[in-house]
């Protein structure tokens, strides 16, 4: 009698921090590492980082410091997709793929804002030795691009252009958002440098700069401690401590 050959369907464990940690105001990276443990006993160190790293891309937790999270039920902010910007890294990276480099629109905040200027720019932002090879580059190829504008000829000059770009230096280590056509700010830095950059963004001051910031807290995952350390690159980190916190006390933000 020829004996049955049995399939037996391994079951994947199932791993989900949000209902072991339901309720924890925050949570260690050795408490996520304990529980990861508990279903996978031979779960590597290198694996763990790279989980705890996959929880953090997409919102499912936030750093509140180094090596404590907290859980986050607000998605991660994603950039609109624009064919230009995608043109304009495609220009860029075909010549110095090696070149670190940023590139967003200013139009982005208007989704965060009450009044909606009609005007915008791109902002194209690279390494401090590069930027004027960008610049030439983009006038090459015929883009309508401004060198380091101040505010006066961003009125004058770049305002009113279809598709002005604002070609200017990279701070080091700003957070970026990395896909496979571009490099994209994250909504930290977007959030510092329309706080830091007053006169670049002079049309959007006052009461629209804490409406950005409110939205943001209110609809997105912020990472504070990413925003701060930013801020600190900038050089006005305990200022923007002091605003971020009159602006979260009543957003229930880490």
């Amino acid at each position: 009698m020829q004996a049955k050959l049995i399939h037996v369907e391994m079951v994947k464990p199932r791993i989900d921090i949000k209902d072991a940690f339901e309720g924890k105001d925050s949570l260690t990276k050795d408490e996520i590492a304990a529980y990861i443990r508990s279903i996978i006993m031979n779960a590597s160190d290198d694996s763990i980082r790279q989980r705890i790293s996959r929880y953090k891309k997409l919102g499912i937790i936030v750093n509140v410091k180094k090596s404590v999270y907290a859980l986050s039920e607000k998605p991660i902010y994603q950039h609109p997709e624009e064919l230009f910007i995608n043109r304009l890294s495609k220009i860029f990276t075909r010549q110095y793929a090696q070149i670190n480099y940023c590139i967003w629109s200013s139009a982005w905040l208007y989704d965060f804002t009450i009044h909606q200027p009609t005007q915008f720019f791109y902002i194209f932002e690279t390494e401090s030795d590069m930027v004027e090879t960008a610049f030439n580059l983009f006038k090459d190829n015929e883009f309508k691009a401004f060198l380091n504008p101040d505010e006066q000829s961003i009125q004058l000059y770049v305002m009113g252009q279809k598709k002005p770009v604002i070609v200017k230096q990279l701070i080091t280590r700003s957070p970026l958002v990395k896909t496979k056509k571009t490099k994209r700010p994250s909504i930290e830095k977007m959030l510092v440098d329309v706080y830091t950059d007053k006169k670049q963004f002079y049309f959007i001051q006052g009461e629209e700069i804490k409406n950005i910031f409110k939205f943001s807290f209110d609809k997105y995952t912020v990472n504070i401690p990413k925003l701060l350390n930013y801020a600190e690159r900038r050089g006005n980190k305990n200022e923007m401590s002091d605003f971020v916190n009159s602006i979260i006390t009543n957003y229930n933000i880490l």
